[in-house]
């Protein structure tokens, strides 16, 4: 019996020990692929030749590269067997993929990869199946030193493709060609790559991160196991804490994929080893007709990198660490941009791209001075608007993509006039840089957002708004208008109202014969200087002159201007730069009317020269705009010896004939008004005269 129990437990330690063997002997894959390319296609069925290629960690696996490997291939919906096959390892043995650049290259003690490629002695005819088939490689286990994984060492690896039915037509899977130079990260650097992946057949092509899988359950001669279950048929590798599928390695930026061109961002924080996976899915008419997936594991490294390119633009502070440089600039202005892309290391190569869809780069550029000056052949001058600072730099390099470059620095100019339809648009130029070291490509883009605003308003000065005038004044307006922004603009002045004449009142302006230049005597700018106008103009009511401009009116107040009582002069000031803003401005005139009354009328005058009460008149103060007045003086015979419609008549007792009349009474006859009185609202009331009387005449 204790026999027995010995020999059970013997037992039990030798299966034990060669489980553990099993797990140890295989702790030394990274990844793999398959690809697989129809040779002939027929009515019935079609042949294929099937690859596998596996990658193994060279200094922490202990096993040599199998030197063969058997795939299961099952058919989709139901997972049955469909063949078994022995693929054979080329040449026997494996190859050291090479890793690194003249800048970095990984220790070959801690880091190596082998890749073994294998394939079929014969081809693989498999018949039209309308679920088409999946391909299944299997092995355990993973390498122990992966970070991202929960239990690497308790996880197997499975490399998996799924093919349409053959009955499809001419279809090979997409190819993830030869493993990668650079298959490692750099830690806290964030990597831009790609696997040069094809399709011979033209498919669409959508790529994707998943979770590497596990092996499954019931391995067919140890390297294959139908899968069971739902898509994709086999487990997946549990993550460890912090990781998933959407941040497989950790770091920022997390770990992704572009789904069209398949470009990979990754940035790992800490060194360590990572297992990850790409599935590289193939539409054919907008459907998906199969899928194959590599299983990649890199170590993160630290890395020498290139040096970043520094893009500035016209020496503004900040610019270089600014993705997009703003710019605002008024219509018609002009602006150059001094472009200046450089890094800490003079022996770099330096590449610029300059690109935009409504910026004319062509037409802008400014070609640089071509001198010798020591290794230097082209210059500009006053760079970034510093007069007398000048670049010098070398042979320019000019790419069949578009790039131009040097080493060291680069410089590049672009002058521009903001043109009139540009207004409230913006302008955008991408800047696209990197440079070119021992390391190899680093690229920075930015880019320079450029908004075309209007022109700002011409600003008036010392324009009265309001303005109280009386019958017979004399009334000036100076009007001035100084744009301050755009010094070469031609700036006008047109005042303008509909019951004003602008024509008759415009007062000329004096010329400089010394300057050429028009100016106004007494007429001042804001800062007390005399105003003088350049290429000056006036056409209709239109002054016009360069940044500057001044205009003058006067008047007399006469009746017409009481008739109106008040009345509005506009003015408008505007730029001939397209786009700018039109400026309005107006004086409110209020025309005090005359008032007036009519005093005792005298009874007696005497008219002999003396000058004291030589002419009989009205007394009082007259209202010019509105009196009237009909007057007749008669002698006491009925003679008519004096008549007048004149409200300031003045009669100094003589006949039409010049003869003096004598002394003696005379009747007077008066009708009319005389002086008026206004309210505080402006409404008028007369002073009526209307009356028959008899004065003397005395002598």
């Amino acid at each position: 019996m204790i026999k027995l129990i010995y020999k059970n437990i013997f037992l039990f330690v030798i299966t034990l020990l060669l489980f553990c063997s099993s797990k140890i002997h295989a702790t030394h894959l990274i990844g793999g692929d398959f690809k697989v390319t129809m040779i002939s296609h027929g009515s019935n069925s079609s042949v294929y030749d099937v690859q596998l290629r596996l990658y193994r960690d060279d200094v922490n696996g202990a096993v040599n590269m199998p030197t063969s490997v058997t795939i299961g291939i099952y058919k989709v919906g139901t997972n049955n067997l469909q063949t078994i096959k022995t693929l054979y390892l080329n040449g026997g043995s494996g190859s050291i993929v090479p890793l690194g650049d003249p800048c970095f290259t990984p220790n070959p003690a801690i880091f190596r990869i082998e890749e073994g490629v294998y394939n079929s002695l014969t081809p693989v005819t498999l018949p039209n199946f309308s679920m088409g088939y999946y391909l299944h490689y299997e092995t355990c286990c993973r390498n122990g030193l992966v970070s991202n994984l929960l239990n690497p060492t308790s996880d197997g690896i499975s490399i998996f493709a799924i093919i349409p039915d053959p009955g499809l037509g001419q279809n090979s899977t997409p190819d993830f060609g030869s493993y990668p130079n650079d298959a490692y990260f750099c830690v806290n650097n964030t990597k831009f790559f790609t696997w040069p992946v094809t399709d011979p057949d033209g498919d669409s092509l959508v790529f994707s991160l998943v979770p590497p899988l596990d092996d499954g359950t019931n391995p067919n001669n140890g390297n294959s196991a139908p899968g069971g279950g739902a898509y994709p048929f086999y487990p997946t590798c549990a993550y460890a804490p912090g990781y998933n599928q959407f941040n497989a390695i950790g770091g920022s930026p997390q770990m992704s994929i572009n789904s069209v061109t398949g470009e990979i961002t990754a940035c790992p924080s800490i060194f360590g080893y990572f297992a990850f996976a790409v599935r590289v899915e193939e539409f054919r008419n907008g459907v998906k007709i199969g899928e194959v997936r590599r299983d990649a594991q890199y170590k993160s490294e630290s890395c020498v990198l290139a040096n970043p390119p520094q893009i500035s633009v016209n020496d503004a502070p900040n610019s270089a660490t600014l993705d997009t440089f703003l710019v605002d600039v008024y219509v018609t202005d002009s602006i150059c941009f001094d472009i200046e892309v450089g890094t800490n290391d003079p022996l770099d190569s330096m590449y610029l791209r300059l690109t935009s869809n409504n910026f004319d780069l062509y037409d802008t550029y400014v070609a640089p001075d071509s001198v010798i000056s020591g290794n230097n052949s082209f210059a500009y001058y006053d760079w970034n608007n510093i007069t007398g600072d000048t670049v010098n730099f070398g042979n320019i390099i000019l790419l069949n993509n578009g790039y131009m470059g040097t080493t060291g620095t680069f410089y590049r100019r672009h002058c521009w006039q903001a043109p009139c339809e540009g207004i409230d648009s913006t302008f955008f130029i991408n800047m696209d840089a990197y440079t070119v070291d021992c390391s190899g490509y680093n690229p920075e883009v930015k880019e320079i957002s450029v908004h075309v605003n209007k022109k700002p308003s011409p600003t008036f000065l010392d324009i009265p708004s309001d303005i109280s005038v009386t019958l017979d004044d004399t009334m000036c307006i100076d009007l001035f208008a100084e744009d301050t922004f755009n010094i070469n603009d031609t700036l006008s002045i047109e005042p303008y109202s509909g019951n004003f004449s602008f024509d008759s009142t415009f007062v000329h302006p004096l010329f400089n014969n010394l300057t050429g230049e028009h100016y106004y005597e007494n007429f001042n700018d804001s800062l007390g200087y005399t105003v003088s106008m350049i290429d000056y103009s006036h056409v209709g009511d239109i002054s016009s002159a360069v940044q500057k401009v001044a205009l003058r009116f006067c008047w007399v107040t006469d009746c017409d201007y009481v008739f109106q009582k008040e009345f509005d002069l506009n003015y408008r000031a505007f730029s001939s730069v397209c786009g700018s803003d039109t400026v309005f401005a107006s004086s409110h005139v209020t025309v005090e009317p005359p008032s007036g009354d009519v005093k005792e009328i005298p009874n007696v005058f005497t008219p002999n020269g003396d000058g004291d009460n030589d002419v009989y008149s009205l007394a009082g103060q007259e209202d010019p705009c509105y009196d009237v007045m009909e007057v007749k003086i008669y002698n006491r015979w009925g003679q008519l010896v004096f008549s007048s419609d004149d409200p300031n008549f003045e009669w100094d007792g003589t006949l039409d004939n010049g003869n003096r009349c004598g002394d003696g009474a005379y009747l007077v006859i008066m009708d009319g008004t005389f002086g008026s009185t206004y309210d505080d609202d402006g409404n008028r009331t007369s002073n009526p005269v209307r009356d028959e009387f008899w004065i003397h005449l005395l002598k």
